[in-house]
């Protein structure tokens, strides 16, 4: 029961995360809402922010035996690749405004291209990748495998989404960027020519 519970909670998380990102639905709901629109953000961060503790919550409670014992050069790796996910997502969130992020303040509409976005499109995700896989080392169990597993295999989906949306709000630029700029690992070649 507490699989199914997990396996669920993830994917209402995961639906209502992506509905309520769509600019339909944000455009719905600012004529809906009028002035009060302008909170809908800040809701939706807290939304994100409390489902994600509600499900490693959930995760916690169901007992489950390791697969492999979480110790020495695992337990070094697991918690050197969730540093560097947590300093990538960090680094990330400089390109933006803290206020503009959560809501608090009109967001801009510009396509960054500087800092880390200069490397990598999606830093966030790369990070959450990172994060990801540190948390089932760290914690080797069927509970964290399946959280794990639902996470990376929506991943590519809210880049779709996200990249979709990009593209309609800035066309042209955007379509470059893509072609320029990859989605989730630099490239290599790129280091040298710096």
């Amino acid at each position: 029961m507490g699989y199914l519970l997990l396996i669920g909670g993830w994917l209402v998380y995961f639906l209502l995360h992506s509905v309520l990102a769509a600019t339909s639905v944000k455009q719905a709901m600012n004529r809906l809402l009028g002035s009060g629109f302008r909170f809908y953000r800040l809701l939706y961060s807290l939304f994100a922010t409390l489902g994600l503790i509600a499900l490693l919550v959930v995760n916690s409670n169901i007992p489950a035996t390791y697969f492999f014992e979480s110790a020495g050069i695992v337990r070094y790796l697991s918690l050197m690749l969730t540093t560097f996910g947590v300093m990538l997502i960090q680094v990330s969130f400089r390109q933006y405004r803290l206020k503009g992020f959560l809501g608090l303040a009109p967001e801009e509409a510009t396509l960054r291209r500087n800092g880390i976005l200069d490397w990598i499109r999606h830093p966030i995700y790369s990070g959450l990748i990172l994060v990801t896989i540190g948390f089932f080392l760290f914690i080797p169990n069927l509970p964290t495998a399946i959280s794990c597993g639902c996470i990376l295999i929506y991943l590519p989906i809210g880049i779709y989404l996200e990249e979709k949306k990009m593209i309609a709000e800035f066309g042209q630029a955007y379509a470059d960027y893509r072609k320029e700029v990859p989605a989730l690992v630099p490239r290599w070649s790129r280091f040298s020519e710096r």
